[in-house]
């Protein structure tokens, strides 16, 4: 996935956001808060519950109101097995620890 310093290809990218879409956002939220999102464009934060686009990537357009960056959802910043990986705000995931 990263290369040594942490950057994500596009191909990355979006496998993670297709990963998140698919298979982790509906244990966060329920079908009926995400109905009138277009998940393939947008989606919602695993830590705060509002939007982020996903044309918004952190490294492509830094600190928009919808940014997201790769969180890693245990801690490890060096597990970058698929399941361990989700977008979300950059300032949500700094606000993590």
């Amino acid at each position: 996935m990263a290369d040594k310093r942490g950057k994500w290809s596009k191909d990355d990218k979006n496998l993670i956001w297709k990963d998140y879409i698919e298979n982790k956002i509906f244990d966060i939220y329920e079908e009926y808060k995400l109905k009138e999102i277009d998940l393939t464009q947008e989606s919602l934060c695993p830590e705060c519950g509002e939007i982020i686009l996903k044309a918004q990537y952190q490294g492509y357009q830094p600190d928009k109101d919808y940014s997201w960056d790769v969180d890693h959802i245990n801690g490890n910043y060096r597990d970058n097995r698929l399941e361990n990986l989700q977008p979300m705000h950059p300032w949500c995931n700094k606000s993590k620890g």
